[in-house]
């Protein structure tokens, strides 16, 4: 179990960048779970956990696209 003090590891936070990108790039997190090979649950679920890891919200979501918040673009 993780201790709440603890970071998550330097692999889980390069696939959580990826996926980010892939989800910008791509403007959904369903194309971006599809180029990625991964359910789009996964998707959202990594995003979700970067956005906690930051503290902040990356992306506003609605069900067509999804598109950077200024701290996403920062």
């Amino acid at each position: 179990m993780k201790s709440p003090t603890s970071r998550p590891s330097a692999s889980f936070e390069l696939r959580q960048l990826r996926c980010f990108l892939a989800v910008i790039d791509s403007g959904s997190f369903s194309r971006a779970a599809i180029r990625m090979g991964v359910s789009q649950q996964a998707v959202s679920q990594i995003i979700r956990s970067l956005e906690e890891n930051l503290g902040v919200r990356l992306l506003d979501r609605n069900p067509r696209q999804s598109a950077p918040t200024a701290f996403g673009r920062l």
